[in-house]
């Protein structure tokens, strides 16, 4: 039997049945945003390829197979997909192309469907590999075009370093641009490391990205950061205060909160049955001095509790505290702690801290500008309590 000409007859059939399976696969994700066309690519001539090499007369085609495996490859580096996705949309065309032969193949001798499965699994391996050859290929380029991209960042990042204070600002902005595709690139690599990882020899530069990941991350938010203090000292920082709920507010800052907490395995205590019911602030920045003070307690907690307490002080004021069981600050260091860029650490497990230096600073401008207060009240291993003491009602 010549199953060639069946399995002409039966491609648009097979391609149909293919595009359709690789959308149903929940463990494909990335076909939910392609079209029909993208992801059928090539399939029409691998399948023809495939034919010519089942035929007993014709010449086989392996070129075409090759040629189209490699276009494939390259077009799904381009379209984001990770190396298990194609792994399972070249499984699911071996069942497909089997299960449309199935009838045909029953009728053949036993030599002539041996003949038929071993020519059409050699097809699809070749495919398999040359495709992943230019995978990987197309994900090396992506490589380099973020390296070059971070030698551009570390130029911008010499020329802030140079820049005067007028443009320190405008600077920051171009900088968190490049910054943030550096992330996204880096990060795209280390996600299919972590799935893949027969893959690790590929990536000679992995280890580098993930470096490149942690320091973008942090550069952007120590960007972020300065800008703040640089608006803050320029007198351009404005509340814009509103009457609030304070408790609906504090549990919402708690929801963000949580996961870093039970990823210490801490405690959170949360006591607020004192606190006022409505106040007159601004709630971005209430919520920016709240999760700076509880995301600090949890990074120098390595084991305890974290307790935040609202209570009202009298008929103008009221004040939230955070308490922790972490490593504690010095007497000497807490006269500094609110300076931009002063970090005491005394304990080896925070030692590489991602920390900016600049929360403190952050929250002790804005409690200012809210014409409040910020205590600290702390001792080395013994933890620390910082209590914000502001008014009911904020200016306008």
């Amino acid at each position: 039997m010549d199953f060639s000409q069946t399995l002409i007859a039966k491609s648009d059939a097979i391609i149909d049945r293919w595009v359709e399976a690789v959308y149903q696969d929940e463990q494909i994700e990335v076909t939910q945003e392609l079209t029909f066309k993208a992801v059928k690519d090539s399939l029409p001539r691998v399948l023809k390829a495939l034919a010519t090499v089942l035929s007993e007369s014709a010449t086989s085609d392996l070129r075409t197979v090759v040629d189209a495996s490699l276009e494939h490859g390259t077009l799904r580096a381009e379209q984001g997909f990770e190396p298990a996705e194609i792994a399972r949309e070249y499984r699911l065309l071996r069942f497909v192309i089997f299960s449309f032969l199935e009838e045909d193949l029953l009728q053949g001798s036993a030599q002539e469907v041996l003949r038929a499965v071993r020519l059409i699994d050699t097809v699809i391996d070749e495919a398999i590999a040359r495709c992943f050859n230019s995978y990987t290929q197309g994900r090396l380029k992506e490589l380099k075009q973020l390296q070059s991209q971070l030698r551009l960042t570390n130029q911008e990042l010499t020329r802030l370093v140079r820049a005067s204070k007028e443009s320190l600002s405008h600077l920051a902005h171009e900088l968190k641009t490049p910054l943030t595709s550096i992330i996204g690139y880096a990060d795209l690599f280390l996600r299919q490391q972590r799935q893949q990882p027969e893959l690790k020899d590929t990536y000679a530069n992995l280890e580098s990205i993930e470096r490149v990941l942690k320091s973008g991350r942090l550069l952007v938010q120590l960007i972020n950061d300065t800008l703040e203090i640089s608006r803050y000292d320029a007198g351009q920082m404005k509340l814009q205060p509103t009457q609030i709920d304070v408790r609906s507010l504090i549990s919402s800052v708690m929801e963000m909160i949580e996961p870093l907490v039970r990823a210490k395995e801490l405690s959170l205590v949360v006591e607020c049955d004192r606190a006022p019911n409505e106040v007159t602030i601004d709630p971005l920045r209430f919520q920016q001095i709240l999760t700076n003070l509880l995301s600090n307690a949890i990074r120098y907690t390595e084991s305890g509790s974290i307790h935040l307490d609202c209570w009202m002080i009298s008929q103008q004021q009221w004040a939230i505290s955070v308490t922790d069981s972490g490593i504690g600050i010095s007497t000497d260091a807490q006269t500094q702690i609110f300076n931009p860029y002063f970090r005491e650490v005394t304990a080896p497990k925070v030692q590489s801290s991602d920390g900016t230096g600049l929360g403190l600073a952050i929250v002790s401008r804005l409690v200012q500008l809210m014409d409040g207060e910020i205590k600290v009240d702390s001792q080395l291993g013994k933890g620390s309590t910082f209590t914000v003491i502001l008014p009911l009602e904020a200016k306008t």
